[in-house]
């Protein structure tokens, strides 16, 4: 076989070229011959423009047709017949976290090789939101955050996501949210020129306050609003919907039962991470020993992977503090739902996740609450951890030590859109009241 006849006629059909991320595509590979060996490599950058690259290698059929929505790949970096198999699987050399919370459409870059000789390259674009959102940046002295919301929408539903300890604003996810048909606020609460440093007794007022501005938006249903609060955010969006009874929908991803505390540079500190009235919540004292950070250090020295599992497994082995700084979830009157990875190397969400289970066995919205686990799923897989068919990961290399984040790409991809689309139909069935 001849390099020549295959490169002479090679073509690759990607369809549509532009898609929201969460839409699916339609990707062959035209060869002109049977039984042709072919490298697919994709290759994109995330918003710290590090590159993310993955490559399998296909066998085209008979008729010399390689379709990734019916074949599997011979080797590779996944397995399995899936179309978004060369997204998810995509991975940085640095072994870095992928990082896509700008809503800024994602580049990808498709290379097509036989016998090492590239034949053939096509990009495609992946975007978070519709021509018809409207996009609005929000800087001021009181609020810090992105607006999303339908160009010409009217007494919309509104939702406001906040991130977790990263200090990240979820813009991707709020866009993807806001072309559902909402009015999505994605809230910066620390770690902003005009915010706290860090998570130090920021005030549940604060998401009052983007509250407050959401309802005096035309554009916006005073009756219809949810939260969606991610890792430490989750804290917050329960805390919040315990303490203001105009939520009527909350979701919490790797979530927490109780109130951690503060945090400054990534570390915790001797003070809350949160306050109401101007009071500091109770938060619970996390007794790290002398053995924890040998550990850590060990494994940064050795350079073997660290997961903080096994010491926040051991600390909340505290029944009392569990008691004494739980959130007074049973207090939240509207339904909610949970995800959780089993998985999860930061958050013991899945005890957590089941605490508050146990909790609500008596709630009133008891019916409508869900709480959602993930077999061999991670930290930040889960949307709004994670937006559908992104490359995922696992764990993060910074500073030459690897921290354990969990799950496997295939079970992290799986858990983005599943997460995605359960997000989607609850917020409609409790925010529009619409059911399948």
């Amino acid at each position: 076989m001849k390099m020549t006849q295959i490169h002479d006629r090679l073509k690759i059909n990607i369809t549509p070229k532009e898609s929201k991320t969460n839409e699916p595509i339609s990707f062959q590979i035209y060869t002109n011959e049977p039984s042709s060996q072919i490298v697919i490599k994709a290759s994109t950058k995330d918003d710290r423009q590090e590159r993310f690259v993955s490559e399998a290698t296909f066998i085209s059929d008979e008729n010399g047709i390689i379709d990734l929505n019916l074949h599997s790949p011979i080797e590779g970096d996944y397995e399995g017949i899936d179309v978004f198999g060369l997204f998810w699987s995509m991975e940085s050399k640095k072994d870095r976290m992928f990082i896509k919370h700008s809503s800024d459409p994602l580049v990808i870059n498709i290379e097509v090789y036989h016998n090492g000789a590239l034949l053939a390259s096509e990009q495609i674009i992946r975007t978070f939101y519709q021509k018809n959102i409207i996009k609005k940046e929000l800087n001021d002295d009181s609020m810090i955050g992105t607006l999303f919301y339908p160009e010409n929408g009217d007494s919309l539903p509104a939702v406001v996501i906040i991130g977790g300890s990263d200090a990240e604003v979820h813009e991707s996810s709020a866009a993807l949210v806001a072309s559902e048909g909402y009015v999505v606020l994605a809230l910066a609460y620390f770690g902003r020129k005009g915010l706290p440093k860090g998570i130090v007794e920021i005030p549940l007022e604060y998401i009052d306050h983007a509250f407050q501005y959401l309802m005096n938006l035309r554009q916006v249903d005073q009756k219809r609003l949810g939260i969606i609060g991610f890792s430490r955010g989750s804290e917050l969006a329960l805390l919040y919907a315990s303490h203001f009874p105009n939520i009527k929908s909350v979701i919490a991803v790797a979530p927490s039962a109780i109130i951690f505390s503060g945090l400054v540079n990534m570390q915790p500190v001797e003070k809350s991470a949160w306050a109401y009235k101007n009071v500091p919540l109770p938060y619970f004292r996390a007794q790290r020993t002398k053995q924890d950070t040998f550990s850590f250090f060990k494994h940064w020295i050795l350079g073997k992977p660290y997961s903080g599992l096994d010491v926040m497994n051991r600390i909340i082995q505290d029944e009392q503090q569990l008691e004494e700084t739980a959130i007074p979830i049973e207090n939240i009157k509207t339904p909610m739902m949970f995800f959780a990875g089993e998985d999860d190397h930061i958050q013991p969400a899945v005890f957590f996740t089941k605490r508050i289970e146990s909790l609500l066995q008596n709630h009133e919205y008891k019916k409508q609450n869900e709480f959602i686990y993930y077999e061999n799923v991670g930290h930040f897989a889960t949307f709004p951890g994670s937006a559908p068919n992104l490359p995922q990961i696992t764990g993060n290399m910074q500073y030459n030590m690897r921290m354990i984040f969990g799950g496997t790409k295939k079970d992290n991809a799986r858990a983005a859109s599943n997460s995605w689309e359960k997000t989607v139909k609850f917020l409609n069935e409790t925010l529009k009241g619409l059911t399948e």
